[in-house]
């Protein structure tokens, strides 16, 4: 099946009219094919800080081959097989550059950004079995993933089985067999990952991820599923999951980033204008590829890539990608008006720790509320409202309540006291760091302590903006990258980030009073 978006597909007249020479035909082509590119080396290299520039070198090379591209209706197909050379090609010389490359130039290297998996399940706002799908392709092999990458896209009805043959240099039989095999071990990670995330959690299975550092792989799937396959409770709560082609039809691509775009036109538009002469038409190429090596410079710095971007693209004539832009939350103020009658008029912004607050002698005094001009940090306990004795705190790496008092261990008391920072993702909210320096963050909706890997995914997982509680006095935090889900405690007291519903029982699971910490 084909995805309907037919406009996202390349004509052969546009193809052939790129394989003549014509500029516009090639910046069309780069517009056509730059989603699905982008889309399959993402997933097969899982986000890799090498993505954009195997993307890059991709679209070079198609587009420097195309005057020998015999057969112009087989220009996808050629496309996605030569998607996946550069992509095997990566992987040779990541692994030989292991042992060649020193120490200094790996310090070198920028910070990975988030990987493909997260900017998927943010992007296009999955939820449900959709983003358990997604989560499940981190627990796979990079072979395994790259027949996953070429499935998913057929899947989704972007690629034929034929595309998929020829990408993978398969007879149509032989790729079937890849793809049943990939398959099912997706499906196997679909249920690990339903296993790891259920609430409660199998107790044998609790046992078994003691020593198990959190980070999804094969090898852990194999470990994982052993026990799934075993266990009659973990086979039940998979017992009611779809098939993957049924949630995989029709999906969206994950939009490619505006710098990408930028960068590879800039490429394109360089290697057009170096050989033209002089004149008005030179001139308009040249300051298109100005502005378009201006987008991929601005595409290394965020945040003047959402002030100045859009008005560059305007300027340049390609404003084409903000149709298919990023679905990022807009930026909220860090306090909103009241949603309760019970709740305050104004937001309960607590005073800052600086403050010179008494040690208490037995239960944490609570912060007063404050205006929301007034900003507060420092280290704080978080009391629930609905069960008064129990505080925010974690255990291991998750986040549960717990109870707290004046005569509990010091371990106990330290597990429950957050510095609250200035958020990752926006000033104008929160980040709670422990004493470890590990950031209260949310992962598959279940609230955890991580420390900072500076993706931009974490950042975002990380930062909370403080709402009116459902008392005076108490404060609750949303979510900045999933709007209208709030950090609460369940009924087994375990912490989840859950959507927002108006019965008093729900506002008060996720209303807190702010307390100074324990001496």
């Amino acid at each position: 099946m084909r995805s309907q978006n037919t406009q996202e597909r390349p004509d052969i007249t546009v193809v052939m009219a790129a394989r003549a020479g014509d500029r516009q035909a090639s910046e069309q082509l780069i517009r056509d094919c730059l989603p699905l590119v982008y889309n399959i080396v993402g997933r097969a290299l899982d986000g890799h800080s090498d993505v954009d520039d195997v993307v890059q070198e991709t679209m070079m090379r198609v587009l420097d081959g195309l005057p020998g591209l015999e057969q112009p209706d087989r220009f996808r197909s050629w496309l996605v097989a030569i998607t996946v050379r550069q992509i095997r090609d990566r992987w040779r010389r990541g692994r030989t550059g292991l042992t060649v490359e020193s120490l200094e130039e790996n310090a070198s290297e920028p910070v990975p950004q988030a990987d493909f998996s997260d900017l998927a399940i943010l992007r296009l706002a999955l939820s449900g079995q959709r983003r358990e799908a997604v989560e499940a392709t981190r627990w796979l092999e990079d072979e395994e993933r790259e027949v996953l990458a070429l499935w998913w896209m057929e899947s989704a009805g972007e690629l034929t089985r034929g595309e998929l043959s020829v990408a993978c240099g398969l007879t149509p039989q032989h790729a079937a067999v890849r793809v049943q095999r990939v398959k099912e071990r997706l499906e196997t990670a679909r249920t690990v990952v339903r296993a790891v995330t259920a609430s409660p959690r199998c107790p044998d299975l609790a046992a078994v991820l003691t020593s198990w550092d959190g980070r999804p792989s094969a090898l852990w799937r194999k470990r994982l599923a052993r026990h799934v396959r075993d266990c009659p409770q973990c086979l039940l709560s998979s017992s009611d999951l779809i098939p993957a082609e049924g949630l995989l039809a029709g999906l969206a691509l994950v939009p490619a980033p505006v710098g990408l775009a930028g960068l590879v036109l800039a490429r394109v538009l360089r290697a057009d204008s170096a050989g033209a002469g002089v004149g008005a038409g030179t001139r308009t190429a040249s300051g298109a590829s100005r502005t378009a090596r201006t987008i991929g410079r601005l595409a290394t710095k965020p945040a003047a890539a959402a002030a100045a971007g859009a008005v560059t693209l305007a300027a340049a004539g390609v404003a084409w990608y903000t149709a298919a832009g990023s679905h990022e939350p807009a930026a909220r103020p860090a306090v909103a008006a009241p949603r309760s009658p019970a709740a305050s008029s104004a937001a309960p912004s607590p005073r800052a720790s600086a403050s010179r607050t008494p040690a208490p002698t037995s239960t944490p005094t609570a912060v007063p509320a404050t205006t929301a001009a007034v900003r507060f940090s420092g280290r704080h306990g978080l009391r629930s409202v609905d069960n008064p004795g129990d505080y925010v705190s974690q255990s291991g790496r998750l986040g549960v309540l717990g109870p707290v008092g004046t005569t509990s261990s010091a371990t106990t008391r330290q597990a429950a006291t957050f510095t609250f920072v200035p958020g990752l993702a926006d000033p104008r909210c929160y980040s709670l760091r422990d004493a470890t320096g590990r950031y209260l963050r949310h992962y598959a909706f279940r609230i955890r302590l991580d420390t900072d890997d500076r993706s931009a995914i974490f950042r975002k997982d990380a930062t909370f903006c403080p709402r009116p509680g459902f008392t005076v006095g108490s404060v609750s935090l949303e979510s900045y990258n999933y709007p209208g889900r709030y950090l609460r405690h369940r009924d087994n007291l375990q912490l989840w980030l859950d959507p927002s519903e108006t019965t008093a029982a729900y506002r008060a699971s996720r209303s807190f009073v702010l307390v100074t910490p324990w001496t």
